[in-house]
């Protein structure tokens, strides 16, 4: 199984929301700013929580933007979680990777290999 990247695991906050809205605020920061001149922010923040003795967590993730106007800045915050699975080398997923891999040679699995 391959270790997912870091834009498969943000992508799987809240079921893609969050990788939407991040987007979306980037680009309304943007237009700020250029309309502006100003400079603007965006501020993501990863809380992480381990889910009573398992090896799951709960990400609580927040999105935080700061819109330069003509006369000031608009603001604006939004927090939500999403409970993920950490494989033993720490990998996030949103489901937990079970699957051996049948045809790893060093795993002791009882594959047969047909061919040379």
């Amino acid at each position: 199984m391959a270790k997912p990247t870091l834009d498969e695991t943000l992508g799987e906050l809240d079921a893609g929301i969050f990788a939407q809205k991040t987007h979306e605020a980037l680009k309304q920061v943007a237009m700020g700013v250029v309309a502006t001149g100003k400079k603007g922010q965006v501020t993501i923040t990863l809380d992480l929580d381990q889910i009573s003795d398992s090896s799951s967590v709960m990400v609580k993730h927040t999105l935080k933007y700061n819109r330069p106007t003509k006369n000031g800045k608009t603001t604006e915050e939004n927090t939500t979680s999403t409970p993920m699975y950490a494989d033993p080398l720490g990998c996030l997923t949103i489901s937990p990777q079970t699957q051996d891999d049948l045809f790893a040679a060093d795993k002791g699995n009882n594959v047969t290999k047909i061919g040379r």
